[in-house]
């Protein structure tokens, strides 16, 4: 019996490791590149200025710095699943996939200026810590599975493929 339980948790379990796999690589690749590009659009005056007082920002303001991109973009998501169940399923998916998109150069960038301030609260120091030790135990769980790496593989040259597609038309080399 005990044998058939875990021939069916491993069943089960492997599509949904597959999706969290293929999450975890497309947000951290996405992650890395608008954080990069981010940080060029801070060579805009204006917007250095603005960087400037988000980065001297008390902790408490840093944290609503921080989690003001969900206040604009949840919406956005909501509209785009609303787009969605509505039949309008492509302009829903486009809308959700910008907001996603922008909202994770918005919190790559925010939380990169933000950083110091915002482990200087103890609760949100604690639960960042709780996260990397999770976050890192999954990485060493996927990590160590080779269709993981088979995946990582693939996906890491479909994105470098996209990003050199991307930079040859904005010219972001």
């Amino acid at each position: 019996m005990e044998f058939i339980l875990k021939k069916f948790k491993r069943r089960l379990l492997a599509p949904i490791l597959w999706v969290l796999a293929f999450i975890f690589i497309i947000e951290e690749a996405i992650w890395d590149w608008t954080a990069r590009l981010m940080a060029r659009l801070g060579a805009v005056q204006f917007i250095q200025a603005i960087e400037k007082r988000i980065a001297g920002l008390r902790p408490r303001y840093a944290f609503v710095a921080f989690m003001l991109p969900s206040a604009v973009l949840i919406p956005a998501k909501l509209f785009g699943l609303h787009a969605i169940a509505s039949g309008h399923w492509l302009l829903g998916s486009v809308i959700f996939i910008l907001a996603k998109f922008c909202g994770l150069a918005l919190f790559s960038r925010i939380f990169n200026l933000t950083r110091a301030s915002l482990m200087q609260l103890l609760w949100f120091s604690r639960f960042y810590g709780w996260i990397m030790v999770y976050r890192n135990r999954i990485h060493d769980y996927l990590d160590r599975w080779q269709a993981y790496q088979a995946i990582k593989r693939r996906v890491t040259a479909a994105v470098n493929a996209l990003k050199s597609v991307l930079a040859s038309w904005f010219s972001l080399k």
